[in-house]
């Protein structure tokens, strides 16, 4: 098992909705939260699937594991964080490239 390095000030967080995404009048809540991350010298990096949210899921599923997997590419990304639960990203699983992720540096993902 690989473990990433802890998140320390200056480190990337990518926030997507690979389950469920934030409706625009919940909008308030997730700035507080971003301003929160940025103020402790966290970089914040907000993806394009957050803020859809149709039948409980933010994407259709392809749209969400390209996202998802754009991040964990991305070795400037430190950490992935959705902005709640993950219950429906179990979807993404066949669609993940799992051989493509054994080069690139472990990330923290929460979910």
């Amino acid at each position: 098992m690989k473990y990433p390095k802890p998140l320390q000030q200056g480190s990337t967080i990518a926030i997507t909705a690979f389950s469920s995404g934030i409706e625009k009048k919940h909008d308030a809540r997730f700035r507080v939260v971003r301003d929160n991350l940025e103020s402790r010298g966290f970089n914040v990096v907000v993806g394009k699937c957050l803020y859809g949210q149709n039948k409980h899921v933010s994407a259709p599923a392809q749209k969400r594991a390209d996202e998802l997997m754009s991040f964990l590419m991305d070795d400037e990304i430190d950490a992935i964080y959705p902005p709640w639960g993950g219950q429906l990203a179990i979807e993404l699983l066949p669609l993940i490239d799992f051989a493509k992720l054994q080069a690139v540096r472990p990330k923290w993902i929460l979910g």
